[in-house]
């Protein structure tokens, strides 16, 4: 199958949207002939005729923009099928005139987004985010101790960690309020957040370590880690499927988090994943996890969710799209 990949292409991706594009470029280039697009590089479109996609799929946030501009490069070859992926939707930005650009299939993640496409006459289709498996994998004791050696990290304290841009709309404070004299709060950023800002300095006037390197083996971070905490409520700070989530899971963390986004649509509590609605759940459920000493089983959760298992999906949509037969 030939397909055309359109999105926000890097080598480094350390943002949502964009390491999904990676997973999805990666995966779809080991079965099919797959096209590399920028959705920002308007002067590349053209090869799009020339490569004759059976499918052309972008991955957007989206925005109405970002939906102008697909409906606008899909004119370039009508009769490849168009997909999107949506997997941080801005609702602050669609109104009706999104119904102006629907594609012919919509890729969702979230019950309410995939409600909120439909009535806006979307034909959609429920595609979940993966996790690589074989990086993120869980560690001994013994492995853990060398990873906290090699970076620097107490062997004797708890460490919980959260990957995240340093926004306050990610709801940090209760990071802050986790660090204590046996727990340490652990913030993976982003390279370009390295700057000092009002809240890199809060967070590390409470004694929170906050990295902001670009880390190519980030599932050592991971794996050093005892407890994944995923404070963020606002939909506007995260795809509706976190991947930070994903991965701690893959690691066979125990994971505290909000209902976020698609979360309690794809995954039930129990065996180490804790759902909370507020800062005294969170603590509750941390002092529960330390506790208790029951198995955690996250890992166990979340491979069916492995890119090898979300491609095998994702062909069987195309075909289904391409063969006109309905979800």
């Amino acid at each position: 199958m030939k397909i055309c990949l359109v999105g926000h292409h890097v080598q480094q991706p350390d943002e949502g949207v964009r390491k999904i594009t990676y997973y999805l470029w990666r995966e779809l280039a080991r079965r099919h002939d797959v096209l590399q697009l920028g959705i920002a590089y308007p002067r590349g479109w053209r090869s799009v005729r020339a490569f004759q996609p059976d499918i052309i799929h972008y991955v957007l946030s989206p925005t109405l923009l970002g939906l102008a501009a697909a409906k606008v490069l899909s004119f370039l070859y009508k009769p490849a099928a168009t997909v999107i992926s949506a997997p941080h939707p801005d609702w602050r930005a669609l109104g009706k005139a999104a119904s102006l650009f629907r594609p012919d299939l919509l890729l969702v993640q979230a019950e309410d987004s995939e409600s909120r496409f439909r009535s806006l006459g979307y034909r959609t289709q429920f595609l979940p985010n993966g996790v690589d498996t074989h990086k993120f994998v869980p560690v001994s004791g013994e492995a853990k101790g060398r990873l906290r050696d090699k970076y620097n990290v107490d062997r004797d304290r708890y460490v919980l960690l959260h990957v995240a841009s340093l926004k306050r709309g990610r709801n940090l404070q209760l990071m802050q309020s986790l660090q204590r004299n046996d727990s340490q709060v652990l913030i993976l950023g982003r390279p370009s957040e390295a700057k000092d800002s009002p809240l890199l300095r809060e967070l590390r006037q409470q004694g929170c370590m906050v990295w902001t390197d670009y880390f190519p083996h980030v599932e050592e971070i991971c794996a050093l880690s005892d407890c994944y905490v995923f404070p963020t409520a606002d939909r506007r700070y995260c795809v509706e499927m976190p991947l930070s989530v994903l991965e701690a899971m893959s690691c066979n963390l125990p994971v505290v988090t909000t209902k976020f986004g698609a979360l309690p649509r794809v995954f039930e509590q129990g065996d180490g994943l804790v759902f909370i609605d507020s800062k005294g759940d969170c603590v509750e459920a941390l002092d529960k996890l330390r506790s208790s000493g029951l198995a955690v089983r996250t890992r166990h959760k979340v491979l069916p969710y492995s890119w090898t298992h979300i491609m095998h999906q994702l062909d069987e949509i195309y075909d289904r799209l391409l063969h006109g037969v309905e979800a």
